[in-house]
């Protein structure tokens, strides 16, 4: 009888540890979705990297997904590498009508990669994936995705090294890879130490272009970014009145962006 009660404690606590395992990291972001996928989450907490790029140390070991039919996976990486982000973000990259799932994959060695999942032969697989950076504690920001050229094809944008080289970058999945389609130093989409992720948005310019919105290097400025012909060009800049320290948002029913700043509670800057 002490045999078997031992047994069940045993068993209760071993899926109790599987239950902490699986769940939302303690500052992470569940993503929904309307197509294939219904939830995805980061779990497997672990302090192995030690970066704290987002304001604490604990980076993911794993990534779960929910499928539209109630279908659990999940991916467990490699004690070499971590999810540096807070939320695997879901979107159809290649229009297939699947869902990809995006995150930023760090190397211990080589840093950060954008790195593209999705559910083949009936589990979580790496897709693509960009270059790791190079060097350990180097990272990468995600930002937008959408067709910032009219062309048919999405983009991934990113701020690699937000804290250092400014670096906006966009790539496109082709033929199953990413590709990097435009560069351009000068931008920022993340405050050291900050857990805000979310610093940019894709707006429509009064002539209908596509433009990324984003903060400029020194966060003091937001600038207006559009692609055309594999460049990224900048249209417009505006003042924010202050350092950039928040998501940057539509304003609601205007043509307007908000965001708030280190001088001030809330700041609104017209789109061009």
């Amino acid at each position: 009888m002490k045999h078997i009660a031992l047994t069940l404690s045993a068993l209760l606590l071993w899926g109790q540890a599987a239950a902490s395992q699986s769940e939302l990291l303690p500052d992470g972001v569940l993503s929904t979705g309307s197509g294939d996928i219904a939830q995805a989450w980061l779990t497997r907490p672990t302090t192995r990297y030690a970066h704290g790029i987002l304001g604490d140390v604990i980076e993911a070991g794993g990534l779960m997904v929910k499928t539209a039919s109630g279908k659990l996976y999940e991916h467990v990486l490699p004690k070499e590498f971590v999810f540096e982000d807070r939320r695997a973000r879901l979107f159809d990259l290649d229009g297939d009508g699947r869902d990809e799932i995006i995150v930023v994959l760090s190397s211990m060695a080589k840093g950060a990669a954008l790195a593209v999942y999705g559910i083949v032969n009936d589990q979580i697989e790496l897709k693509a994936k960009t270059p790791h950076i190079g060097r350990s504690h180097r990272w990468l920001n995600p930002a937008e995705f959408a067709d910032l050229d009219a062309d048919g094809n999405i983009e991934i944008t990113a701020v690699w090294t937000p804290h250092l080289g400014r670096e906006l970058q966009a790539w496109r999945m082709v033929d199953g890879k990413l590709r990097q389609v435009a560069r351009k130093r000068g931008y920022s989409n993340h405050v050291i130490g900050s857990p805000v992720q979310d610093m940019t948005e894709i707006v429509a310019l009064s002539d209908g272009r596509l433009a990324l919105a984003i903060p400029t290097s020194k966060y003091d400025e937001i600038a207006f970014v559009v692609l055309q012909h594999g460049r990224f060009t900048e249209v417009a800049r505006k003042p924010a009145g202050g350092r950039i320290v928040s998501a940057v948002r539509y304003r609601k029913n205007s043509r307007q962006l908000e965001f708030s700043t280190d001088r001030r509670t809330l700041v609104t800057v017209d789109i061009p």
